[in-house]
């Protein structure tokens, strides 16, 4: 029986299908047609978020005897937009016993005791992300555009996407840079450093407008400041103290001096994409990038969970049948060489291979 087995594409040269969607709750319409050439910063989609409607219990939230007495003790008028936190309702706008807005919207209805709010529509437009061919459109909801380069898609990103030539970082790390911000060098450009990242590492990039960085890990303990950064970030390994794959190191000492875009895309229940970096190419008829690898023997894998999280090693052996673990499961395993003399069981759901 074959396992298809979670998959991060690292190639150097492929063609691939990047698939753009609205989010299910949303309304809207495609901007771009079939057979069309898009850049990264081109809008593709255009929707909206209709409005949500919250009920407040005003009368009881502010113990009236009388429910009536309600649309008196408003601070606000009726379809006026007010922002989340505001003062609404009350007998004094500034202390006592009140009620604030729990959304940004507009009070629509005011009666039997409850006030209800409006929350302001949720309008935006998505970016192509990539510089390619629209290949497919899907009614109103999406569309898929055709490009073809090398890509590296990492586990972690800030939200932030940037577009500026790909630099390694000095040989002694970022941090012993200088703060200096009138120095040009690294000023505006994709920084891979093969070490974690630290909070001085953050503050040199900062300092020298690096306009991204690439890092294989970091302490969890960042995320909110690197969440309100400008600048992209992305990890290729996780949260810890890891080290970057072979692979992923490879890939980007062989492209340093090219002109990429890094797409630092924060994971999300919601969606299938990574956070990734993608380097155009213009090449000649290149294969499609396989997206249904089968585990098999010799498989760099890379393990997604503890004990082992963040490892790198080969498949040596897909026993058949289930496996006891140490803690009492039976599972289908993996014997993996994690280096070092060590081999061990992981199961296959704790096991991700990169495409090649």
């Amino acid at each position: 029986m074959s396992y298809f087995p979670e998959q991060r594409i690292i190639t150097s040269q492929g063609h691939f299908e990047r698939e753009t969607r609205l989010p299910a709750e949303a309304i809207g319409v495609v901007l771009m047609t079939e057979g069309r050439a898009v850049d990264v910063r081109d809008k593709v989609l255009r929707g909206f978020v209709p409005s949500r409607h919250v009920i407040i219990e005003a009368a009881q939230e502010l113990r009236l005897n009388d429910p009536a007495e309600l649309s008196k003790l408003l601070l606000v008028k009726e379809r006026v937009v007010v922002e989340k936190g505001t003062a609404i309702a009350g007998r004094d706008p500034k202390r006592g016993k009140r009620i604030f807005a729990p959304i940004d919207g507009l009070i629509v209805y005011v009666g039997g005791g409850r006030i209800i709010m409006q929350a302001a529509p949720e309008v935006f437009e998505l970016e192509a992300g990539v510089r390619g061919t629209v290949s497919a459109i899907y009614g109103n909801e999406g569309l898929s555009i055709s490009t073809s380069g090398a890509i590296l898609q990492g586990v972690w990103g800030n939200d932030q996407r940037r577009i500026a030539y790909l630099r390694l970082e000095p040989a002694d790390g970022v941090e012993v840079l200088s703060p200096d911000s009138l120095d040009q060098a690294y000023r505006n450009e994709i920084v891979v450093s093969t070490r974690p990242i630290s909070e001085r590492a953050l503050y040199i990039a900062e300092e020298r407008n690096f306009a991204g960085l690439i890092a294989p890990s970091m302490s969890a303990n960042l995320i909110p400041r690197v969440m309100a950064m400008e600048m992209a970030v992305l990890l290729t390994e996780g949260f810890g103290n890891l080290t970057m794959s072979e692979q992923a190191l490879a890939l980007l000492r062989e492209f340093e001096s090219y002109q990429a875009i890094i797409d630092a895309y924060k994971p999300r229940r919601s969606a299938a994409r990574r956070p990734e970096l993608v380097i155009p190419r213009a090449g000649d008829a290149p294969q499609a990038v396989d997206l249904h690898l089968v585990l098999r023997r010799n498989s760099k894998v890379r393990v997604v969970r503890e004990p082992y999280y963040g490892q790198q090693g080969r498949v040596v052996d897909l026993p058949r049948g289930l496996m006891t673990l140490p803690n009492g499961l039976r599972v289908a395993c993996a014997t993996v060489d994690l280096g070092l003399g060590e081999v061990v069981q992981i199961p296959l759901a704790n096991l991700e291979v990169s495409g090649r």
